[in-house]
């Protein structure tokens, strides 16, 4: 299946991103230390917005940048898991493991969203990447993730 290829943390909302070579999965809470796991994200608390952890796929920014000649950063969607080669739409509604012993569930689509473009100060994400590339999903099990780690569905 697909491979994590960078992970990222904030500590809050409005601070920068972190890149990290490992992190720690919480069931039921996010990544160790991250803004969604101690409550302090921009949608924290807001049932339908607030994942655990959100993924997203690098092959959009790759395209945008081949078709459109426009740099977009991964970074700049504050998502925290960037896989390479993995559908991630293909896993909404369903439990997937990343690495040994994470196991997570798919929520739903996770789109680049207002605060993002304002926060970002790059309004043609919504253009240009629209919905192609996010999921939210849930800390069933968790674990230690690492760079490199395969994605692989349950079922």
């Amino acid at each position: 299946m697909g491979r994590i290829e960078l992970i990222l943390t904030s500590r809050a909302c409005g601070t920068p991103m972190e890149s990290h070579e490992a992190v720690e999965l919480l069931p039921g809470l996010g990544i160790a230390g991250d803004r969604y796991a101690t409550g302090r994200g921009f949608y924290s608390g807001v049932a339908e917005w607030d994942a655990h952890v959100t993924l997203i796929r690098r092959e959009p920014f790759d395209a945008v940048a081949a078709e459109h000649g426009a740099i977009l950063d991964p970074v700049d969607l504050r998502r925290n898991l960037v896989t390479a080669g993995v559908d991630l739409h293909s896993l909404v509604g369903r439990r997937f493991r990343v690495g040994d012993r994470a196991i997570l569930l798919a929520r739903k689509v996770w789109p680049p969203c207002q605060h993002i473009v304002r926060s970002s100060g790059r309004p043609e994400i919504y253009r240009l990447l629209g919905r192609a590339c996010g999921i939210g999903a849930s800390v069933i099990e968790g674990g230690v993730v690492r760079l490199g780690d395969l994605l692989t569905p349950e079922d």
